[in-house]
């Protein structure tokens, strides 16, 4: 992942023929030796059997543990790693935690050591594509400002983007992209997060239906007592500035110029010189707590 965000290739769509493809299309394995976490081998060696299209997401219950706990078979990997990328993706366009059970995705990859131990170098910088344009899509179809919801958030978009923080070696193409804010739904997210820099609790005119408390940048989605790793936070340092909310706050009010939702966006604007102060100090909160 040493290539800069315009080396990379442009947002894909996401496909089962995508994630297949990182994989060399692998075939069922023949023979499971791995053994299940909790002891449910026929129940894996079933899901080894079944056909992707088949395959019911919440079944990931017996293969979430095992990528945090045990052993893990290459082939079977090749082909069971291509389905969590898809219940992955399906679950965070819904709006949903990436968990079936008391198993979990993201800490599966994280506890196991899963991308050192079991992907090339062509298959990280495959898979973090597939995260960032996996995530484009979501933040796409963001279309109101504020857009809020009971239960689990439509701004879930949000803890989702810090477990990418946790896991990914190489949080820049995801970030990079992003921020370019080229799309409605990407400025909108650009909004919600400058916004939640420039006040303090109680104090966001975005959030006024959740009493002004604004984003929680700090949260992931999933995992407990995890930290971005050093490089990804020695790269937001670098990135997220005091300058970088001004011009972004600046480049999405131009993007969403003809939105019915400006006038959020613009009340922003006019806050912006007298909120310079606190961006620097909620910026400096937020690198130590992510």
């Amino acid at each position: 992942m040493n290539q800069s965000i315009s080396d990379q290739p442009p947002q894909q769509p996401i496909s089962w023929e995508r994630v297949r493809a990182i994989f060399d299309y692998p075939e069922p394995p023949e023979n499971v030796w791995q053994r299940q976490f909790d002891g449910f081998d026929e129940e894996l060696q079933e899901l080894a059997r079944t056909s992707y299209e088949q395959i019911d997401f919440s079944d990931m219950w017996y293969y979430h543990h095992d990528l945090a706990y045990v052993k893990l078979q290459p082939e079977l990997f090749a082909y069971l790693f291509p389905v969590c990328l898809m219940d992955w993706h399906q679950t965070l366009q819904n709006n949903e935690p990436c968990s079936h059970g008391d198993s979990e995705f993201h800490y599966g990859i994280s506890n196991g050591n899963v991308f050192e131990n079991m992907l090339t170098p062509k298959q990280l910088t495959e898979v973090t594509l597939f995260f960032r344009d996996s995530f484009l899509e979501r933040l796409d179809s963001e279309r109101e400002i504020p857009q809020l919801q009971k239960g689990f958030p439509s701004l879930g978009w949000l803890g989702r983007f810090n477990s990418l923080g946790v896991i990914v070696p190489n949080i820049e193409p995801i970030w990079n992209a992003w921020w370019t804010v080229k799309t409605p739904g990407r400025a909108i997210t650009a909004i919600q997060y400058c916004s939640s820099l420039m006040y303090f609790e109680g104090e966001n005119p975005l959030f006024e239906e959740c009493h002004g408390t604004g984003l929680c940048l700090c949260e992931n989605d999933s995992l407990f007592d995890a930290f971005w790793s050093d490089k990804n936070i020695q790269f937001l340092s670098a990135t997220l500035t005091v300058d970088f909310v001004n011009q972004k706050v600046a480049d999405a009010i131009a993007r969403l110029r003809k939105e019915s939702n400006l006038k959020y966006a613009q009340q922003l604007e006019d806050d912006l010189p007298e909120r310079q102060e606190v961006i620097a100090l909620q910026i400096d909160d937020l690198l130590t707590q992510l």
